[in-house]
């Protein structure tokens, strides 16, 4: 093995790094639905993969597999984003509807680390769950959001 670990790293090579991509939360994350895909699972099933992502560009993925869960997987997610119970008009109902994802720490993967992980899903008490026309940018509620405290 030729080379150091430390060879290319100076001050101006760390500065210019691409910093690590933003993520979800352990606890709560608003979020909306920005992609529903129809999938095959790894043993062979009919699944929704459901990419949710936050106004920050943070992305996690959540799997709703045709098996004993699903009626249930699909009513908390539906509940959470207020979408119509039994609504599967994916592109024009679901797409863009906000809610809270609450997230918790995964079991140790293969290469021993944990990541974030879909747990359940809350229902946005007091705001709309659409997001505005333009991605990521939330419908304004008449409040400003930015006061410090």
């Amino acid at each position: 093995m030729s080379g150091s670990f430390w060879d290319g790293v100076n001050p101006q090579s760390v500065g210019s790094a691409q910093d690590r991509g933003a993520q979800f939360n352990i606890g709560e994350n608003e979020a909306y639905i920005n992609q529903v895909n129809p999938k095959t699972s790894s043993k062979g099933n009919k699944m929704l993969e459901v990419i949710l992502k936050k106004t920050d560009g943070a992305e996690i993925r959540y799997y709703i597999v045709d098996d004993e869960y699903k009626l249930g997987k699909l009513k908390a997610l539906q509940k959470c984003f207020g979408i119509p119970l039994g609504n599967n008009e994916i592109d024009t109902t679901w797409k863009n509807k906000r809610g809270i994802v609450i997230c918790r720490e995964s079991k140790p993967k293969d290469n021993g680390k944990t990541y974030p992980e879909v747990n359940y899903f809350k229902a946005l008490s007091d705001k709309t769950h659409s997001v505005g026309k333009q991605q990521g940018q939330a419908v304004s509620d008449g409040f400003i959001d930015d006061i410090p405290f």
